[in-house]
């Protein structure tokens, strides 16, 4: 018999989510202002394993595009 090989599904790391926020923010750079609930569903469509809530996620949306000197449309439906 062989080594055991474990199906392992690839974890993503917080890096991972900020360069795609950032990268998002960069596609979108034209437009002064940015929508949370936009970005969250890039980033769910672009990373569909993220496993962060809609909250902490456009928490670390809103800090990103802060820092990045965009204005930040609060706008994501969060329960």
């Amino acid at each position: 018999m062989g080594p055991a090989t474990a199906n392992v599904a690839p974890t993503l790391t917080s890096s991972d989510v900020r360069q795609t926020i950032v990268r998002y923010l960069l596609d979108h750079v034209e437009n002064p202002s940015v929508s949370v609930g936009e970005v969250i569903d890039a980033v769910r469509e672009r990373l569909p394993l993220c496993e962060l809530t809609d909250w902490e996620l456009g928490d670390y949306i809103a800090r990103s595009a802060i820092d990045a000197g965009f204005a930040v449309e609060f706008d994501a439906e969060v329960p």
